[in-house]
């Protein structure tokens, strides 16, 4: 516990978000490793998720509780309000699970995290509620970053996607939706940058 203590204080926790603080927590670290920068995805993402959660919602509305009140009975030689209901118990199961699952995915895209080190970039990135993925790339791995913002939303609300090139057989980090891409872009290459001058090749 002590030496955990002295590692989060070491990486200066005060400035890392709850969620860059429990990823200190699941990731080994040096203790004279220096916290360079912690990336979280753009609120923008998130708003994505609500909205498209709410226009499902609505949707299940008008389908399962408005619509069956507006199809007279005798078009299809059967009472359709016999079955109404039914209809509002189905849409009343439809809307909930669509509610949980607005606010699962809400959950996992703001617990998707970078933290940038002069050693390291630890990544965790969360599949499903019960899946996730803690990736670990050597700084001085680093072959190339790459920043796009494709389309109009990208450049108005200033994210896009950060792709690390890594050497070997490596997969690539790729990390979207991320605010400011080219300020934190920068922060990985010069991380990297340091990190060659003071290991060399």
């Amino acid at each position: 516990m002590n030496q955990e203590n002295n590692q989060l204080n070491n990486m200066h926790p005060d400035q890392l978000s709850g969620v860059g603080k429990n990823l200190l927590k699941l990731i080994e670290f040096d203790e004279d490793e220096i916290l360079i920068d912690e990336i979280r995805k753009h609120p923008f993402g998130l708003f994505i998720i609500y909205m498209t959660g709410f226009a499902i919602g609505l949707s299940v509305l008008v389908v399962f509780f408005i619509l069956p009140s507006l199809i007279k009975g005798d078009e299809f030689g059967i009472d359709i309000s016999a079955y109404t209901p039914i209809f509002m118990f189905l849409g009343l199961i439809m809307f909930v699970l669509t509610f949980i699952g607005t606010m699962i995915g809400a959950h996992l895209y703001k617990n998707d995290v970078i933290v940038i080190t002069n050693e390291k970039i630890a990544q965790v990135i969360y599949k499903t509620i019960f899946n996730r993925k803690i990736s670990q790339l050597s700084i001085g791995d680093v072959q190339d970053v790459t920043v796009t913002q494709e389309g109009i939303l990208p450049r108005i609300f200033r994210y896009g996607t950060i792709v690390i090139e890594t050497a070997g057989e490596q997969a690539n980090y790729k990390f979207t939706y991320v605010p400011d891409p080219y300020k934190h872009a920068k922060s990985i290459v010069g991380s990297h940058e340091v990190n060659l001058t003071k290991y060399g090749n």
